[in-house]
């Protein structure tokens, strides 16, 4: 990705203000050779036409509606298909005129249980009585009078610690405004706040199965094993007592199409509940994979669901279904089947296809060994710490018929 070629951007300076409507006029030098052509980008606000003759200029017109620092780039194409990108700058966008005031966007945000976190956005009113979202600002700051019950961090994101009050401030210039923040209660399994333990925290719970708690106080994990899983709902069924429906048992069972596929081919996996009650099993099952929820899918009419998975790299991966119940019938967790994804021959970069791109990979780095600049592994196809003519005819063997590459 790199050469000999570096670039810069010159202007603006790193930090510089803008508003939107202005234009950021970009200016951008190339140092130690030449490049092909030349082109800037900047976050939510988009990239300018190539330009393949210095001196290199551009214009980006920020948006209306963008608010905070935004990361602008410059990228260069330089020779055998390769491009160099300079260091990231940025540019912070804000608005044209002073507000008058400042508000959140609620005025009191409640908390279900340790650990949940909670993002309420910031308006700024101005003197013509516009408003606009001013949560990305770099230019406000948020405060907490009890962290911990609530805390909050720089971008405003807030965190349930412990039962009780808090006031979250959130600051612009000279101007204030405060939101009342309600910690969960300390009834453990009152999962929504309410002060008990019913079905609704039950029902609350089972939406949950799979996720990743936030901590080890997180009031989800129940018994306190570091998962979210049926344990949980057992736990809390004990709990809630007579509030909590009497749930029949289900068992979950777990397929996927292929033990074994190659990369970015399809893999499906298919899922049946069978419950022990009078009551159809209903709601969806959570695909859990490698321990990360990869998926929901609805039960039909057969109890059944299925999904299909394309993006799993390459390795061994662990697959789990987790039914997450109904209002008669309990949650259960299927036994883990397990999917190999196997590398594509030739599929230098991993994109699935195998291509002119994989092949000027390595024509990149034609004649390198392990160790030396410009050495990718990748090209190394046939791992014998060289990039040689061996590397070349492994990937050209394995282009579709009548490919032509430069």
């Amino acid at each position: 990705m790199t050469c000999g070629q570096q670039l810069a951007i010159t202007s603006p300076s790193n930090g510089a203000v803008y508003s939107a409507g202005q234009i950021v006029t970009v200016t951008v030098s190339v140092t130690s050779g030449q490049v092909l052509a030349v082109q800037v980008g900047a976050q939510d606000i988009g990239f300018s036409a190539y330009q393949t003759t210095s001196p290199y200029s551009f214009s980006l017109t920020v948006p209306t509606e963008t608010i905070g620092l935004k990361n602008l780039f410059a990228v260069g194409l330089v020779a055998n298909e390769a491009v160099i990108v300079s260091p990231v700058i940025n540019i912070d966008v804000e608005p044209g005129a002073a507000p008058t005031a400042i508000s959140f966007q609620q005025s009191l945000v409640t908390f279900g249980y340790v650990g949940q976190q909670r993002r309420i956005g910031v308006t700024a009113t101005f003197a013509d009585g516009s408003t606009i979202d001013v949560s990305q600002s770099s230019q406000i700051q948020f405060s907490s009078d009890t962290p911990t019950v609530v805390s909050v961090d720089p971008t405003g994101l807030m965190s349930a610690n412990g039962s009780g009050t808090a006031n979250i401030t959130v600051s612009y210039g000279n101007l204030t405004a405060t939101m009342k923040a309600i910690g969960p209660t300390a009834v453990k399994g009152d999962l929504n706040g309410d002060g008990v333990v019913n079905s609704d925290d039950l029902f609350l719970l089972e939406s949950m199965l799979g996720s990743t708690p936030t901590g080890p106080n997180d009031s989800r994990d129940i018994n306190g094993d570091g998962k979210i899983d049926i344990l949980d709902v057992q736990a809390l069924l004990t709990l809630c007592g007579a509030s909590c429906p009497t749930l029949s048992s289900t068992t979950t069972g777990l397929s996927a199409s292929t033990n074994q596929v190659q990369l970015a081919k399809p893999v499906t996996l298919s899922a049946t509940v069978t419950g022990s009650g009078s009551n159809t099993p209903t709601g969806s099952v959570s695909f859990v994979v490698d321990g990360q929820l990869e998926d929901i899918g609805a039960l039909n009419a057969l109890n059944q669901t299925s999904i299909v998975v394309t993006s799993l790299p390459v390795g061994t991966h662990t697959i789990v279904g987790i039914y997450t119940g109904d209002s008669a019938n309990s949650p259960s967790t299927s036994q883990s089947v397990s999917t190999q994804i196997v590398a594509i021959p030739g599929d230098v970069n991993s994109d699935g296809v195998v291509d002119c791109a994989d092949l000027a990979i390595v024509k990149g780095s034609f004649g390198k060994k392990t160790g030396q600049p410009g050495f990718d592994p990748r090209a190394d196809v046939n791992k014998d710490g060289v990039v040689n003519v061996l590397d070349l005819s492994a990937v050209a063997r394995q282009l579709p018929p009548g490919t032509t590459c430069h």
